[in-house]
């Protein structure tokens, strides 16, 4: 029976994904992901989006391998990689929606593979009665399933980071050499999916302290789970290790990190990137403010308006029940976690918070369901009715105590709420309402003429003979009707006025026509 219950919360969480992503057009990121890793697979080359490691981007594009789609021929395209990867899914000859669709099919599959390791984690160190409740929590909550759905590495490496985890605890409870070797490869599949997995040794060590009195005994296994994990993690880059491990790079000086010099391999040039642009910031967005070196508190306000209502009341009636070497490991590695996030000045949505929930679900079920099974059952009912009350529109979720989606924009934008994702749905609303053009500002890199939308320019509130002559419905996105990522009081002309419609959870309609 407990087998048939998991079997049925991956499929509710499949069902959701498929059914709500048919619906989206192309995120901010997901063309460039795509893009990015077709081309690893085509030239062998990783210079294009080196800010973030190649495997989930690998992994998506490997379905397009049997299709063929041209790269982009003209090289200058290289030089601004969202025209290169706009040119590769639109202009080709395969049809952009189909290449999408192919390409996020492997996160989904990883999704489900989520559920299975907690459900795995959960019975081995909790039995399974609280495995089950955290696996229907996890395969319910609407943000593992809205970043579940995309060419992109967040879900990827909340897998890979939940699986070394665990994988560590149980190495550490009954040491063996293939239990080393199996933490190490999962360390190494999340070092290659994402840079700020780099913090995975760390938390290990600490893992390791709580258990001194085996610790130097583990420090073996400790060192042979990073040597398998830097060894997963270079193979990825295929080709371009070997060469780099044979000092054979063609035009490529080491890089400095912190003083140190670190041989030439694009995965030491991508980690610079990313430290380079958490050190110059990045245009962010909170409680109606606007910044570009983030704020300690994003991620703590993140996680209080975005997390599911059910998860919110799980952490507050468990947190302080916590006293098994499991549950405490498990806790280590979602505060650790979440601690380092908050001296990131890249402040950019939930998505880089999703490792830490199914920690929190797996803790949470764990600690409540021998006492409260009903109160666990309510949680996930409430957890069921958040869900189901959302959709499609998962990225926009915002939690009830926060004011729901609709309240969203007071808080957060560009991937919490907007990333591109509702063209689609625009298209959907105009015929619908039978209208041929609309005057659009749009948050994204999809082509709104792909999805059949014809669109005039809106304008800015500088532009008044523009606005003199405006007749037509009007649709911007959310992040640009804030003013986030443009000049200051572009829309403030349209701000003062009341819309009239919201697309999915990002486009903002208002009726500029003229009346006689």
């Amino acid at each position: 029976m407990v087998r048939l219950l998991t079997a049925a919360a991956i499929l509710v969480m499949a069902g959701l994904q498929l059914g709500s992503i048919v619906q989206e057009s192309a995120t901010y990121d997901e063309g460039v992901h795509l893009t990015a890793g077709y081309r690893y697979w085509k030239t062998r080359k990783f210079n294009l989006n080196m800010e973030h490691p190649p495997f989930q981007k690998l992994l998506s594009a490997a379905p397009l391998l049997a299709a063929g789609p041209p790269l982009p021929a003209d090289p200058k395209l290289l030089v601004d990689q969202t025209e290169y990867a706009r040119t590769f899914l639109y202009e080709g000859p395969m049809d952009a929606g189909r290449m999408l669709l192919m390409g996020r099919a492997p996160t989904m599959v990883l999704s489900l593979f989520l559920l299975v390791a907690v459900a795995w984690a959960g019975r081995r160190f909790f039995g399974a009665p609280a495995a089950l409740a955290a696996v229907w929590l996890c395969a319910l909550d609407p943000n593992l399933i809205a970043h579940g759905r995309y060419v992109t590495n967040d879900l990827a490496s909340t897998l890979f980071y939940f699986l070394t985890v665990v994988l560590w605890i149980s190495y550490l409870e009954a040491p063996s050499w293939p239990k080393a070797i199996g933490t190490g490869a999962a360390l190494g599949l999340a070092l290659a999916t994402k840079f700020s997995m780099l913090l995975l040794p760390l938390v290990l060590l600490v893992i390791l302290a709580f258990r001194w009195r085996t610790a130097v005994r583990s420090l073996a296994g400790l060192a042979v789970v990073c040597i398998v994990g830097l060894t997963v993690m270079l193979a990825t880059y295929g080709p371009e290790s070997w060469r780099t491990i044979r000092g054979r790079t063609i035009d490529a000086s080491p890089e400095t990190i912190a003083g140190v010099k670190f041989p030439p391999h694009n995965y030491v040039t991508g980690l610079r990137t990313l430290m380079d642009h958490n050190r110059e910031g990045h245009p962010s967005y909170l409680l109606g403010e606007k910044g570009e070196q983030g704020w300690w508190y994003y991620f703590p306000v993140v996680f209080a308006v975005k997390s599911p209502t059910a998860l919110l009341i799980l952490v507050a009636l468990s947190v302080w029940r916590f006293r098994s070497f499991r549950a405490l490991a498990l806790l280590a590695a979602a505060l650790i976690y979440f601690g380092v996030t908050m001296t990131s000045h890249i402040n950019l949505g939930v998505r880089h918070l999703l490792p830490i929930y199914p920690f929190l679900y797996l803790l949470g079920a764990s600690v409540l369901w021998p006492r409260w099974r009903a109160a666990v059952l309510a949680l996930i009912l409430l957890q069921a009715g958040e869900t189901l009350a959302v959709y499609p529109d998962y990225l926009g979720y915002f939690n009830i105590p926060a004011g729901g989606p609709k309240a969203g924009p007071k808080y957060l934008l560009d991937s919490n709420i907007d990333w591109g994702q509702d063209l689609k749905k625009l298209k959907v609303y105009m015929d619908r309402n039978h209208t041929s053009k609309v005057c659009l500002e749009y948050f994204g890199t999809a082509m709104p003429k792909y999805y059949g939308i014809e669109q005039e320019y809106l304008p800015r509130t500088w532009d008044k003979d523009e606005l003199e002559r405006l007749d037509c419905l009007g649709a911007i996105s959310v992040t640009l009707l804030k003013d986030l990522y443009i000049k200051p009081g572009s829309f403030e002309w349209l701000r003062q006025r009341s819309p009239i419609g919201v697309v999915g959870s990002s486009i903002y309609l208002y009726d500029l026509r003229k009346r006689p």
